[in-house]
């Protein structure tokens, strides 16, 4: 017999082949998933035209800056054709712009959306029907656009911001007076429990910068890179500095405040509470108010005689647990040291200091600290229904909790029924969840299984040639 062509070199043969096309296969599908999505808007078509017919250069909205935008009129028409189909456009506002329209067109198709519903100003807009031609229509009052940027299929690059709405149900509440002050004062506790842990992280702050309108966009940029993704609420009161409590109050309609606040915790029913020091840290007469009004609308958000237009829309709350910044009853002073994976390695502080180096307006005057009126990491626990936090355990804003508010209870089964649903379970895991971030892996566990069916075959059947 001629051993270059045996029956079991064949089957070597067929099955380095196999293989190889598996490898193929594979090695397709990661490069697939890893393709970023293209940036459109370099090579549009684009023209901005006013209601009454002026054109405008449309240049300032590509050059990747805020700090440079277009003021349109009412009603101005942004229109953009592409080679490619767009299947999002990435913008920036000024300010929250209103409601406008958003038109695409695909050959004889055209479809209208009504945007703008959320009042964001950094915003990703997912085509339904991707389309290489589409008109902006601004809203009915004037508006300032900084950015526009368009994206074809794919990942989109880390600048883009895809803001989810407030939750619904958080798990921690974090009420910052002004932007930098989540990173100056509350530290770690974002990229710690949002970004690493995944908790559920709402930011709500009780004044706003749009007479400063760089620093908007600073407090969206600081958020997002320490893990934040759900967009913060911003309060309708303007930022004015104080040197005292008293002249504080004088500032506000206190009444709204202690809505605003109330209704926050009402809203959101977080477990974990935290706020300012009642000092005011470095002395910020609005810093005070901000703690000032906190620590009575705990019980206000319990009591459901207080605001009853809100508990018919929102029900009473109280939180299970409240930390004020270097507070001295139930003191704890924060681990921000703890290389995180999800920042690749980097401590919760580090990433603090990330957070703030994103306030670029701010940076000659503060800056992050583990000393002093400025420690990020003290904090005391002013109100609890759970207990005092126990000094020789690690510390943790959520120790002692044991149930959320969004607890979903299972309902109650016989155990063997129980055990009948648990095995049925695990007798239907499809292998695909195990890869979730390749596209069509089921498809290819299919086809390895059949490659190596194949193999198997022709192995029985060379060793049967062999032993003939």
């Amino acid at each position: 017999m001629n051993r270059s062509h045996s029956p079991s070199r064949i089957v070597r043969h067929v099955f380095a082949t196999c293989l190889f096309m598996s490898l193929c296969w594979f090695s397709a599908a990661g490069s697939y998933a890893a393709e970023e999505a293209a940036a459109l808007h370099s090579f549009a078509e684009i023209s901005v035209t006013d209601p009454k017919g002026g054109s405008y250069n449309y240049m300032q909205l590509l050059d990747d800056r805020y700090t440079t935008k277009l003021e349109l009129p009412a009603g101005t028409e942004i229109s953009v054709r592409t080679q490619e189909k767009i299947h999002g456009l990435y913008l920036i506002w000024d300010k929250p712009p209103g409601h406008w329209a958003l038109q695409t067109r695909e050959e004889t198709r055209s479809s209208m959306y009504l945007l703008g519903k959320n009042d964001w100003i950094h915003e990703y807009i997912s085509l339904p029907e991707p389309s290489s031609e589409i008109t902006m229509v601004m809203p009915a009052n004037a508006t300032t656009l900084c950015e526009l940027s368009l994206y074809g299929e794919g990942p989109l690059p880390d600048s883009v911001q895809v803001w989810t709405p407030p939750h619904e149900d958080a798990d921690l509440l974090l009420l910052p007076t002004h932007a930098d002050d989540e990173h100056l004062f509350f530290g770690g506790t974002m990229p710690y429990y949002a970004g690493e842990l995944g908790y559920k992280v709402q930011v709500a702050y009780l004044t706003h910068h749009w007479a400063e309108p760089y620093r908007p966009h600073e407090l969206l940029n600081g958020l997002w890179t320490v893990g934040i993704r759900a967009y913060p609420v911003i309060g309708d009161f303007p930022d004015y500095y104080s040197d005292n409590l008293e002249h504080a109050k004088t500032l506000y309609d206190l009444d709204r405040v202690f809505s605003y606040q109330v209704e926050l915790l009402r809203r959101f029913k977080p477990e974990v509470v935290i706020g300012h020091d009642v000092e005011g840290e470095y002395g910020h007469g609005v810093h005070m108010l901000n703690a000032w009004v906190l620590r009575q609308a705990v019980s206000l958000a319990a009591d459901e005689t207080y605001l009853p237009e809100q508990v018919e829309e929102w029900g009473t709350f109280e939180a299970s647990k409240v930390y004020l910044h270097l507070y001295p009853e139930g003191a704890v002073v924060m681990d921000w040291n703890t290389p995180l994976e999800r920042f690749g390695g980097r401590t919760a502080f580090e990433m603090a200091e990330a957070g703030f180096a994103e306030h670029l307006s701010q940076q000659k005057w503060f800056s992050v600290r583990t000393e002093g009126v400025h420690d990020c990491r003290a904090f005391g626990l002013f109100h609890t229904t759970v207990g005092p936090d126990i000094p020789e355990e690690e510390p943790d804003f959520f120790q002692n909790i044991e149930h959320f508010s969004d607890d979903v209870l299972p309902e109650e089964t016989p155990d063997s029924e129980t055990e009948k649903v648990t095995e049925e379970d695990g007798a239907q895991e499809n292998p695909a969840n195990r890869f979730p971030d390749i596209p069509g892996s089921s498809t290819m566990w299919i086809l390895t299984a059949t490659l190596l069916g194949v193999f198997v075959i022709f192995l029985l059947w060379g060793r049967s040639k062999n032993r003939s």
